[in-house]
């Protein structure tokens, strides 16, 4: 388990709520450029944040795991999803938007 999936999982969802709030769709993951393992949570369990950079040109993330130190555990590079077909509600997107400004 010294991937932690868990933090991985972490930027999935972190990059689908930046997706929603932003971009108005949700998605599924489609692709990954690279996943990188810097270090393996001791199992303090935390608190982790994950920081999203969005790739405007090309529709992708960039994702990173830290910790409250900045300690460095995950990162994605070239995160892409797939949209989903269905619309997303707007009344949670705007309580979204309101966190994200």
């Amino acid at each position: 388990m010294r991937l932690a999936p868990r933090l991985v999982e972490l930027c999935f969802q972190t990059a689908g709520l930046w997706e929603i709030g932003a971009q108005h769709h949700m998605g599924l993951p489609r692709s990954i450029d690279r996943v990188s393992v810097w270090r393996a949570p001791d199992g303090n369990g935390g608190p982790f944040f994950a920081i999203v950079t969005a790739g405007f040109g090309e529709n992708s993330f960039d994702v990173e795991v830290v910790d409250a130190s900045g300690n460095r555990y995950v990162s994605l590079s070239g995160y892409r999803m797939i949209e989903l077909p269905d619309s997303v509600d707007a009344e949670p997107i705007e309580a979204l938007e309101a966190v994200m400004a």
